[in-house]
């Protein structure tokens, strides 16, 4: 069966376990890139299984408590509420150009204001908020790094910018994930700039040229516990692997549905 996105099926199967109350307050109506705190990272009624499916993949990766994490993109906290709470204190870093959704993020998940907030002073995580994917905030290398949909709303010297920030705080055994829209090369974007709430494309030849550049391999996942459901819906992008080293999947993570081809 060929994959598929329906987003109207997979809304309305969510709105059937809510009231019109919850429906509101979750935003599940709004479109993509809202101003809402769920909406504005992307499909509303997905915000649920998306974090947890990236958290589940990272632990998938090795990720552990004590390692250090950065987030680019980091929203509402969509994930960062998870990673936070799995991380040891001071080790999750989030840089989020939008402010305003940050805060809504940790007002509407973690149930209070960012002062005076239990989980931020249990956890001490660091943000940043900048668009032009600067890390230094972090000081020094970190052991995994998230772009999520990062890539499918930048240009091309915006998007070489990202890997090339990305693989600076960087360190040999780290591993970075990053997903982007795929197509042909007839179709891949050439153009600069930020598009959202609007979506850009990338062949696989643009993005293995571009990590070449920045001296990492990339491996193209193939994870179907993350993008396929037994109805052949996709619930999310797949995910595409930076590092320094070669890298193959462990047993472990070939058992939990991770395979691999280089692009």
């Amino acid at each position: 069966m060929r994959m598929r996105s329906d987003p109207i099926k997979l809304r309305e199967e969510f709105k059937q376990h809510l009231s019109e109350s919850e429906q509101e307050l979750l935003g599940v109506n709004l479109p993509a890139g809202s101003e809402h705190y769920r909406a504005y990272v992307g499909p509303p009624f997905n915000y649920d299984i998306n974090g947890a499916l990236q958290f589940q993949f990272m632990l998938n990766l090795g990720l552990r408590e004590y390692h250090r994490f950065l987030e680019v993109g980091c929203g509402s906290l969509r994930l960062g509420r998870l990673i936070m709470m799995y991380l040891l204190p001071s080790r999750y870093y989030g840089v989020e150009p939008n402010r305003k959704i940050l805060l809504d993020g940790i007002e509407n998940n973690l149930g209070s204001s960012i002062d005076g907030n239990d989980l931020i002073y249990l956890k001490q995580p660091k943000f940043d908020h900048n668009s032009q994917f600067d890390f230094s905030f972090v000081g020094g290398k970190v052991d995994f790094v998230i772009a999520q949909s990062i890539a499918s709303h930048t240009g091309v010297k915006e998007t070489r910018r990202l890997l090339e920030s990305i693989v600076s705080v960087m360190h040999e055994d780290s591993i970075a994930m990053i997903t982007y829209i795929r197509c042909d090369d007839s179709r891949s974007n050439e153009k600069d700039g930020w598009f959202y709430p609007e979506c850009v494309s990338y062949s696989d030849s643009f993005i293995a040229n571009e990590a070449a550049a920045c001296g990492v391999y990339a491996y193209r996942t193939f994870w179907p516990l993350l993008n396929k459901r037994p109805d052949g819906l996709i619930t999310t992008q797949t995910p595409l692997i930076l590092t320094f080293k070669q890298w193959k999947p462990t047993l472990a993570q070939i058992s939990s549905g991770i395979s691999i081809d280089s692009i």
